[in-house]
């Protein structure tokens, strides 16, 4: 079949599946043959004798398995990340995150910046680079995690000033003073249904306990016991009430803020602010 003929039988297969079927399905006969987006347009006629492949790829996306996984990659401010089952898949909202903590570093000469539940990587990396004077240490309870989050960190060139430990929280972590502690940890309720999509996502980084706080509870504890400046944090769309009732033990006001749909996503608390 001819590039463009693949094309359009992967739309029509995954029609019922994707929300953009036709992207999608130029997504995975790119990967498939190694190519990016452009070469497909350009060799449209082209005669390919790669069916059987494909169609074994548009199954697995049939069945609702991310496009992520699939084709290991995914995009996060302007970076391509490898990611597979091991790791949650990076959001978009997750950059309004790194942005606040960039905000937040502008006043901060050399940023001391340690992360809980790093995952793939991509928050640690990301403020690596844009914030060259900076040291940062990710931390992750899953050994798989860092495995992935070192393979993104030699393919972005991340070396001098980002180190990875594995850790339940802080625990593993030296008695050392940091400036910032930034974390998208689990927050999820464990007996919440989840979308198809997320079934394939590992647990560990989708539930955080029977209410779904847990963690986010814990992280703030360690925040307050080890002395750390700032908290910057993501959260579960309805938690704002709960970590502002949680906080008033510690005497501290959280700066709440709103992804790009305006739904709750996170928060930063500010010692002696």
């Amino acid at each position: 079949m001819r590039v463009k003929e693949l094309i359009e039988f992967g739309t029509k297969y995954l029609k019922e599946t994707s929300e953009i079927p036709n992207k999608e399905a130029r997504i995975l006969l790119a990967h498939l043959l190694k190519k990016d987006l452009l070469w497909l347009v350009t060799h449209d006629m082209d005669e390919l004798t790669c069916k059987e492949e494909y169609v074994k790829l548009l199954e697995r996306r049939g069945q609702h398995e991310p496009i992520e996984y699939i084709t290991n990659k995914a995009s996060f401010y302007g970076e391509d990340f490898y990611v597979d089952e091991r790791v949650l898949i990076p959001r978009p909202e997750t950059e309004i995150l790194i942005n606040k903590v960039i905000l937040t570093c502008k006043d901060i000469k050399a940023p001391h910046i340690v992360e809980i539940g790093c995952g793939s990587g991509i928050i640690s990396i990301m403020l690596s680079k844009l914030l060259e004077d900076a040291k940062v240490i990710a931390l992750d309870i899953s050994k798989d995690a860092i495995e992935v989050a070192k393979i993104n960190a030699q393919a972005l060139h991340v070396k001098q000033n980002l180190e990875f430990i594995q850790s339940d929280l802080l625990s593993n972590l030296k008695l050392e003073k940091f400036d910032i502690l930034v974390s998208n940890p689990p927050y999820i309720a464990d007996d919440e249904p989840l979308h198809v999509g997320l079934s394939y996502e590992p647990d560990l980084a989708l539930f955080g306990g029977s209410v779904g706080d847990e963690i986010l509870k814990r992280i703030i504890d360690a925040f307050i016991a080890r002395d750390i400046k700032v908290l910057a944090c993501e959260m579960g769309y309805d938690q704002r009430d709960k970590i502002t009732n949680y906080l008033k033990q510690y005497e501290l006001e959280a700066e709440f803020y709103k992804d790009l749909a305006g739904i709750d996503r996170g928060f930063i608390i500010k010692k002696g602010a």
